[in-house]
């Protein structure tokens, strides 16, 4: 096979991407705009904002440790310690189990549509299941 005469050129760096709005906010912001939350609410506001401070973590963890990996490439006992590190610090999972967690606290506080749908006073929670009791129930006491 006769030698390339052309030299290839390396691969374009890829340009940084922007980095998405902080999730602690957006659901600090969230919660806060929830003005039917009363007081006994406060465990599950505080889940939610836990819950958020946890994925904007692992993604600053991951940052982290992109660039250690730079300035550790070529030390092979660095780097072994560097692959321990990161097998906890996958954005991917932390992300795919506290997202639905969150979406699931989030919701249990009125905070998605359906949830406010059902919380509307002309539909109670419990919808015509909830009225086929109350009526049972007033027929049983009376």
């Amino acid at each position: 096979m006769p030698p390339r005469r052309r030299r290839l050129a390396a691969a374009p760096e890829q340009p940084a991407r922007e980095r998405a709005p902080d999730l602690r906010d957006a659901v600090r912001a969230a919660v806060e705009a929830m003005d039917w939350l009363t007081d006994s609410d406060q465990a599950m506001k505080t889940l939610a904002l836990r819950q958020a401070e946890e994925i904007e973590k692992a993604i600053d963890r991951a940052e982290e440790l992109a660039e250690l990996r730079r300035d550790l490439a070529g030390d092979e006992g660095a780097l072994r310690r560097l692959r321990a590190l990161e097998s906890m610090c996958e954005v991917t999972k932390t992300v795919g189990w506290l997202g639905p967690q969150l979406q699931g606290v989030l919701r249990d506080l009125g905070g998605t549509p359906a949830a406010r749908k059902a919380m509307k006073t002309d539909k109670p929670i419990g919808g015509r299941l909830a009225q086929l009791r109350a009526d049972a129930a007033g027929e049983h006491g009376s």
